[in-house]
């Protein structure tokens, strides 16, 4: 069952990193699959602690290209 999850995940990546990369949201839904993937690797698990910093990163980025005029 985790190989069907881990696969589709892995399919949801290449299709954001495909298809998604000049649309407004795509690297923002890029860093969401990714965090999804930490969440279920047991492996990964260590990780989670940057997932908050990335967030804050994220919306940084975000403010930092709104247009103000």
């Amino acid at each position: 069952m985790i190989w069907i999850v881990r696969g589709l995940l892995l399919a949801g990546l290449l299709a954001v990193i495909g298809w998604g990369q000049e649309k407004e949201y795509g690297i923002w839904s890029l860093g969401f699959l990714l965090a999804a993937w930490v969440m279920l690797e047991p492996r990964l698990r260590p990780v989670l602690i940057l997932l908050p910093v990335a967030g804050m990163t994220g919306v940084v980025a975000l403010i930092w290209q709104q247009s103000w005029h």
